[in-house]
């Protein structure tokens, strides 16, 4: 009798841990119960106060309103690194957010080693992996506002851009820039320097002390953390500059007139809570410009001196609209 009962006690052990195992095969990798675990990786570092940062204030916003737990992966722009943290932050999560145009091979082969996990990849267009999400932004439209911005406020006729690298993206921020100066202004000169990194405020500050000694009195930069050395040129030489990606005002107040906003943050929180919902369109590409809110301009805090009048901003208003129902076209770079 005693032997019967440890062979049943035997068999239903067996047959639980395979009913378990069938159950595991089914969870997405990186869920705890009701915790969503999200992977962040970015091909540079966190403390930019732009790109990067921008990101992880997308994540960290879903920690707060939609109780996931995340962690971030920092490539610190080793190549090296990108294909172990993205498979580490792949093993850990059941979302991992890729930031960075230098993922754009790597993403595509790890998505398919992890079919169970959910990618967004920020700043690129892929269509046709079930399980990777791509957002594109539109530069160009939030980088004519700024154009025309500078245009507005120039006195040298002069205007210049500081670019990171000369990629499709930053060239989409450079023609639209251009663009919206020249909407403004067709006789404004619009002179631009790649500094080739995004991690080297000294080079941006060389570049733009390029800029400023051909006559530019404003300065857009377009460099990451490289764009520092903008500000610090502006500074020095009491020339003004313009910020990127984030509402960087407050960095120096008295010669960032104001920034190109890219919403990298936001776009990273609504695809989260909309996997989180089901509601995401797998392997599509998701669009974030001037329409949808995310690019614009940002004029700092009220309490901050401003440079741009009412009636500029108005004129920018009213630019936006014209670009959101099409009469003004937009050039592309990308």
């Amino acid at each position: 009798m005693k032997r019967r009962i440890s062979i049943l006690l035997v068999f239903t052990l067996v047959f639980s841990m395979v009913l378990a195992g069938c159950g595991k095969k089914n969870e997405p990798a990186g869920d705890m119960g009701d915790v969503t675990k999200v992977g962040l990786v970015v091909a540079g570092g966190l403390g930019d106060r732009s790109f990067y940062d921008s990101s992880h204030e997308g994540v960290e916003k879903a920690k707060e309103d939609l109780g996931i737990e995340y962690k971030v992966y920092e490539c610190r722009n080793d190549a090296s690194l990108f294909n172990d943290q993205l498979v580490q932050a792949s093993e850990y999560a059941s979302i991992v957010a890729v930031v960075g145009f230098e993922f754009y091979d790597v993403v595509q082969e790890i998505a398919k080693e992890f079919p169970e996990v959910y990618y967004i990849y920020v700043d690129n267009e892929i269509e046709g992996i079930d399980n990777l999400i791509t957002i594109s932004y539109a530069e160009n439209e939030g980088s004519f506002l700024a154009g025309a911005l500078a245009a507005m406020l120039t006195e040298s006729k002069i205007i210049g851009m500081v670019g990171g690298m000369d990629i499709p993206v930053i060239r989409n921020f450079q023609v639209g820039y251009e663009a919206g100066a020249k909407y403004i202004d067709p006789d404004v000169e619009v002179e631009t320097i790649f500094a080739e990194d995004f991690e080297d405020p000294a080079k941006g500050k060389e570049a733009a002390t390029a800029l400023y000694s051909r006559g530019a009195d404003i300065v857009f930069q377009v460099a990451g953390k490289t764009g520092e050395g903008v500000f610090e040129a502006a500074e020095e030489l009491g020339k003004y500059a313009i910020g990127v990606d984030t509402d960087q005002r407050y960095i120096n107040p008295d010669v960032i007139v104001a920034s190109m906003v890219k919403k990298v943050g936001l776009s990273i929180y609504d695809t989260i809570e909309n996997i989180l919902k089901g509601e995401v369109n797998s392997g599509k590409v998701i669009y974030y410009g001037l329409e949808q809110d995310g690019v614009g301009i940002g004029y700092g805090t009220e309490d901050m001196k401003q440079f741009v009048t009412d009636e500029m901003k108005a004129q920018l208003d009213e630019i936006k609209d014209k670009i959101v129902k099409g009469e003004i076209e937009v050039p592309e770079g990308k």
